[in-house]
């Protein structure tokens, strides 16, 4: 018990048994402790796992390989294009 339980018991002691004031306070501290894991493991439900982290950095590898072969081919067909009309001149 923590002190605020304590606090509560002795008030409830007061006014009831002591046996009725105990469940009382058990409650309490079950609906406590029922509130408390039920906020961690919303919390736990939006943490990414290793496996997770590891989807993600393929996902984005993939995704960056495929933007550097756009950017490149864009780059170089021109180039190419360029290279060979000005061989093709003389």
């Amino acid at each position: 018990m923590n002190t605020q339980t304590l606090n509560v018991y002795e008030i409830f002691k007061k006014s009831l048994s002591e046996d009725e004031a105990k469940e009382i306070i058990a409650y309490i501290d079950d609906s406590r402790d029922i509130a408390i894991t039920s906020a961690v493991n919303r919390k736990i439900e939006h943490l990414a796992t290793k496996e997770d982290l590891a989807k993600q950095i393929g996902d984005l590898k993939a995704e960056t390989v495929k933007w550097m072969f756009i950017f490149w081919a864009g780059l170089f067909l021109p180039l190419i294009a360029l290279i060979i009309t000005l061989f093709l001149r003389k």
